[in-house]
């Protein structure tokens, strides 16, 4: 067995990083930016009114509150070029993000004025500051400006920035292709009853959805039987994909054939067994700019896996300059005992408890469990010398990508 540190040591390395794309802005979330952006303007490119109110000269409320005649309005989106300059003792009625007048330094908050007694196309203004609620040009970003690098990831708000430079298209890291394979005579379809002595395959779903999750786009091979030429056959098709996904087959028994297919196939293994718990027989090999990770068939081995090492391997193909899984510091909520050996990663659940992170690990009863996965949000990671561990002391916990999710 070798390490959880040096097995994605090894994987990382030979994974290949996918050539760079042009998407769309509207397909740009979620992927992996790879080229600088820069701010192609002043923003905002006028001096603009931050609030709703009026635009005025600040020095006509030097001496406190007064009656100002309102000369125009000025909706946001107006020309600042049209605007002629604000004359002592007049305002001007303006909207959230609109620019100011030439000669306007301020702007008084709507409910800070009030119409004048004394001229009905007057109104009466607090006193105000230079300056106060107005942004200067280019308050928030000069043009020039470096706003994201490559290796930024993508979400709603690097979407935003994006549009507000013009980028209709960028370029970006590859998506990668994940094909699933599940292996073993005694599985069936989800929508099928089992017969007697067989089970209902849900490690292929369940990685689809993770490979999805993280970023790929997914092909379901179905379900390849314990049969050298079938297995062949079906492995070959997953090795067109930059990621073939295998659960099953394996471990070290009579009818586990994955780890002499890929090596009849012409892949280079990596590492067949890892000092993890749960997920110890996992074979990880590479055919050319495939890459394959062979999971364990329990479903909750599988799901350790993949979310460990097959989400690393997604994400450095992806362009994620960081691609391996990175923990967190939390608290036991209570005792935690493994036999020494394996780095265990244990279904957790993860909380805010008085400000602290603390996490719970979930009563489990072994690698087939797949409902514990189903109820937690984070794995607690306990090292492989590490027997005990007492309620309260601090742990690595890896919070999982759907955790705010859950």
């Amino acid at each position: 067995m070798i390490s959880v540190e040096r097995a994605l040591e090894l994987l990382l390395g030979a994974t290949p990083v996918l050539p760079r794309e042009i998407a769309p802005l509207a397909a740009a979330s979620g992927r992996v930016l790879a080229e600088e952006v820069r701010a192609d303007a002043d923003v905002p490119a006028f001096e603009k009114a931050l609030m709703d109110g009026f635009a005025v000269r600040s020095a006509d409320l030097a001496g406190g509150a007064r009656d100002l005649v309102v000369v125009r309005e000025i909706p946001a989106g107006t020309d600042p070029a049209a605007l002629p300059p604000l004359t002592t003792g007049t305002a001007a009625r303006i909207m959230t993000g609109a620019p100011l007048p030439p000669g306007a330094d301020a702007v008084v908050p709507v409910e800070e004025a009030a119409p004048a007694a004394s001229d009905r196309g007057a109104v009466r203004c607090a006193a105000v500051r230079p300056g106060d609620h107005r942004a200067p040009r280019g308050a928030d970003v000069r043009a020039g400006a470096t706003l994201l690098a490559p290796g930024d990831f993508i979400g709603a708000a690097e979407v935003a920035v994006l549009a507000a430079c013009g980028r209709a298209a960028l370029r970006v890291g590859g998506r990668p292709r994940a094909a699933v394979l599940a292996t073993g005579d005694e599985l069936v379809p989800p929508g099928e009853a089992p017969a007697p002595g067989r089970l209902r395959n849900s490690n292929g779903p369940m990685l689809l959805a993770l490979a999805g999750r993280a970023g790929a786009t997914v092909a379901d091979l179905g379900i390849a039987p314990d049969d050298p030429a079938r297995l062949r056959a079906a492995m070959e098709r997953g090795l067109e994909a930059d990621l073939l996904l295998i659960s099953g087959g394996v471990s070290m028994g009579a009818r586990d054939f994955v780890g002499a297919t890929l090596r009849d196939l012409g892949a280079e293994i990596l590492f067949e067994r890892v000092a993890i718990r749960p997920g110890k027989p996992f074979t990880a090999a590479r055919r050319g700019r495939s890459v394959v990770c062979a999971c364990p068939g329990n479903p909750a081995s599988s799901y350790v896996i993949f979310q460990v090492f097959a989400r690393a391997v997604l994400r450095r193909m992806a362009g994620h300059p960081h691609p391996g899984p990175t923990a967190v510091r939390g608290f036991l909520a209570a005792p935690a005992r493994q036999r020494p050996g394996r780095a265990g990663y244990w279904q957790a659940r993860a909380m805010l408890v008085d400000g602290r992170l603390t996490a719970e690990i979930l009563p489990t009863s072994g690698s087939a469990d797949v409902v514990a996965c189903a109820r937690g949000n984070a794995l607690v990671v306990l090292p492989a010398e590490i027997g005990t561990r007492a309620a309260g002391e601090e742990v690595d916990i890896l919070l999982l990508d759907d955790c705010l999710d859950r």
